[in-house]
């Protein structure tokens, strides 16, 4: 579950907003894993793995802290706590009603099932709210943010700019964006763009305290990323 447009995040909205229930093979497995590692689990979903003949797990947990609860660490890429997979894949195997693999075919041509082992079990996880927070975000017609900086009128402003969560504002110079950094002008922004964003803000994941316009310059847009945003954001 990467983007809201993935059919993971669209089924734990829908569970979220209480339009759908979890599967009920499930609720035991998502109270279990719920009540042991103190996260709130949204949805449990099972899939095999074309590539490896392996089963997949994914859990959505509805907040950032949760996910990293399920990781060696905090950083981004870091990988899953191998203990703790085993221990969910362990209680799938002896809780939920489990999918067979295949096991080749036999001389006649019919694919063969075999029951999966804890070793052909994948546990993922994946965090509700960074993907809600983004949806968002995106959600703002760009018509209006551009109302918003025609509004302010600031002479050595270019642009707003979003991507995933973040909304950037592009100055025209780097000499500039100290200052703007310290003017009244980006708390005024922020404070306009805040009242936007909460109002596509369904599930009140997004906090003034926490939200932040980065600043940067078409300067170093043009010099370094060749005017290109698949470059800058890349």
């Amino acid at each position: 579950m990467v983007t809201s447009s993935d059919k993971e995040y669209k089924l734990a909205k829908l569970i979220k907003q209480g339009i759908k229930e979890i599967d009920s093979d499930f609720v035991q497995l998502a109270q279990w894993i719920s009540k042991k590692y103190e996260v709130n689990v949204l949805n449990i979903t099972h899939k095999i793995m074309n590539h490896d003949n392996r089963i997949r797990i994914g859990i959505v947990v509805e907040f950032k802290a949760d996910e990293n609860k399920f990781k060696e660490s905090d950083e981004r890429w870091a990988n899953y706590n191998e203990k703790i997979q085993n221990e969910i894949a362990e209680k799938y195997l002896n809780i939920c009603k489990i999918l067979e693999l295949s096991d080749g075919k036999s001389l006649l041509g019919i694919t063969k099932k075999k029951k999966p082992k804890l070793n052909d079990i994948f546990v993922s996880t994946s965090a509700f709210e960074p993907i809600a927070k983004e949806e968002a975000n995106g959600l703002i017609p760009k018509v209006r943010f551009d109302e918003l900086l025609i509004e302010l009128k600031n002479k050595k402003v270019w642009t707003l700019s979003r991507c995933f969560g973040s909304t950037t504002l592009f100055v025209l110079k780097d000499e500039q964006k100290s200052e703007i950094g310290k003017s009244d002008f980006l708390k005024e922004l922020e404070n306009r763009y805040f009242e936007l964003l909460k109002e596509y803000d369904e599930f009140n994941y997004w906090k003034r305290d926490k939200f932040k316009i980065g600043i940067d310059s078409k300067q170093n847009f043009d010099e370094n990323y060749e005017s290109s945003w698949f470059y800058y954001y890349r």
